[in-house]
């Protein structure tokens, strides 16, 4: 039971430095994609603090599988939390919005789990219960895969291929050792009802992610990125330099990057004359009339700067 306990709270101290890392990110950047990862982490932590009590207060274990059987409220809330967030963190690093077909999927499986329990009490119906869950484990990968093949920074496209073999690997396993202990392990008579709630795959899974996330986080962070920084620094200080606004400065960040019109669209969820309009705009407040004066105008103000400091 120590090994338990100590296991336990090693998992919620790697979750929580984790999240202080995400939400550290978001403060300083405001983006969506780290608010994302915050409330993911906040579910891992819930959902192994429910677990840890299983395990360790026999009355609350009662009472939880009694209501697991019946109405599995809690863990229905905590799968459905974590489906959503987990497409809507991919959706953010592959540069899109969610879907139709996302929030039907979204909507298919929370209709499922709540179907389900109405069945009799039997092994069957705690299998197809969790199915699911680990089939859009499944999906996941499929769509961290084919997010490779649009294009991406090197460093998203590796992540994604990454998140990708991870979603790929761990749906399998966890619906290995979920049908061997449900089928093998788990009672589920009218007398007796004992489930086991922990998944060891799942666990090992939520440690995975968590060391991918504190990977990237620090890398970011790490001196390596500083001449990175410092071009997103310079692109800021031109563009205020040049009045631009908050869209512009967007979309003239990506014609450095030799976006086309319809790239910048894309990317920016924007329509093509919308774009076009912007890019003539900031051609007149450039003073230039070809997108090949952009780079030649930019670099020319990076080096005049660098010559002032020197």
């Amino acid at each position: 039971m120590v090994a338990i306990f100590l296991y336990n709270i090693l998992l919620i101290v790697l979750y929580s430095i984790t999240l202080a890392f995400a939400i550290n990110a978001y403060l300083k950047e405001r983006k969506k994609v780290f608010l994302f990862i915050s409330l993911y982490l906040a579910f891992f932590i819930f959902d192994n603090v429910i677990i840890y009590m299983t395990e360790f207060i026999n009355s609350f274990a009662h009472s939880y599988d009694q209501a697991f059987m019946s109405a599995p409220a809690i863990k229905t809330i905590i799968f459905m939390g974590n489906a959503f967030l987990a497409i809507s963190i991919l959706a953010e690093i592959r540069k899109e919005k969610l879907t139709i077909f996302h929030y039907a999927l979204l909507v298919f499986l929370a209709i499922w789990m709540i179907s389900i329990p109405m069945l009799p009490n039997s092994a069957i119906k705690v299998w197809l219960y969790y199915l699911p869950n680990q089939l859009f484990l499944l999906f996941l990968a499929f769509y961290c895969w084919q997010g490779t093949k649009k294009k991406l920074a090197p460093d998203t496209s590796g992540l994604l291929k990454k998140l990708a073999g991870i979603n790929l690997l761990f749906s399998l396993l966890i619906i290995l050792e979920d049908s061997f202990v449900i089928f093998n392990i788990d009672q589920y008579s009218s007398l007796t009802t004992k489930i086991y709630n922990r998944s060891i795959s799942e666990d090992i899974f939520s440690i995975v992610i968590c060391i991918v996330l504190l990977q990237f986080f620090l890398k970011e962070r790490s001196p390596q990125t500083s001449t990175i920084d410092d071009h997103s620094v310079m692109i800021r200080q031109f563009c205020q330099d040049h009045q631009f606004t908050q869209r512009e400065s967007e979309i003239f960040t990506l014609l450095l990057l030799h976006h086309s019109n319809q790239e910048i669209a894309d990317e920016l969820f924007l329509s093509l004359g919308t774009v076009k309009t912007h890019v003539h705009n900031i051609f007149i407040k450039l003073n230039i009339k070809k997108r090949t004066q952009i780079t030649i105008l930019f670099e020319s103000y990076q080096q005049h700067y660098h010559e002032k400091l020197a």
